[in-house]
């Protein structure tokens, strides 16, 4: 989950229209050491007001679908075929919109 973690936060830095959820790395007992996050699903926000109905901007322009208005869950917990799919409609659509700008 870590390195699939990475992966969409790199994506999503180059951003400033979507922005995901930030963990900030936690103390974990079991190894007595502090680590950064690696959660089995991300958040991600539309950042842009017009865009408020985030689903529906993802759905249009990426074909990823999701169900709340202003944030989208996505699920890190696929085939790794399938998170690698994801990642490349969500590295579409981020450079699509650098290209835009």
């Amino acid at each position: 989950m870590r390195g699939r973690w990475t992966k969409l936060n790199h994506v999503f830095s180059l951003s400033k229209r979507f922005k995901l959820q930030e963990i900030p790395p936690a103390f974990w007992n079991y190894s007595r050491t502090v680590r950064g996050a690696s959660p089995a699903f991300a958040w991600l926000k539309c950042a842009k007001e017009e865009d408020s109905n985030c689903h529906k901007v993802l759905q249009h322009e990426a074909n990823i679908l999701g169900c709340e208005d202003r944030h989208v869950h996505l699920s890190l917990v696929k085939s790794a075929d399938d998170f690698n799919l994801l990642l490349d409609c969500l590295k579409e659509l981020v450079s699509g919109i650098l290209l835009l700008l």
